[in-house]
């Protein structure tokens, strides 16, 4: 392998880039940014978490979202008491 130079390992990345993202369908590419958002949100702590969803949205998006997770009739949609 070559030794590159940064501007070389640069413009080698955006290549390789635009292969992976032509070879993608949109469900690929759904699937990709959800898992990479799901990593990136999983980091945070409850409190960045509450500000990202917050400064993102907004204060009413934050609490509908915390009431669905915190209320065990939203969070049970197959009416089965939670068992799968």
């Amino acid at each position: 392998m070559a030794n590159l130079t940064p501007l070389q390992k640069d413009e080698l990345i955006a290549q390789y880039v635009e292969l992976c993202v032509d070879s993608m369908d949109h469900k690929d590419m759904y699937h990709f940014i959800y898992n990479t958002l799901a990593e990136d949100f999983d980091k945070l702590t409850d409190s960045e978490l509450q500000d990202e969803i917050r400064y993102s949205f907004d204060e009413e998006t934050l609490d509908e979202l915390v009431e669905n997770v915190t209320n065990e009739t939203v969070l049970d949609t197959n009416n089965n008491g939670g068992k799968y």
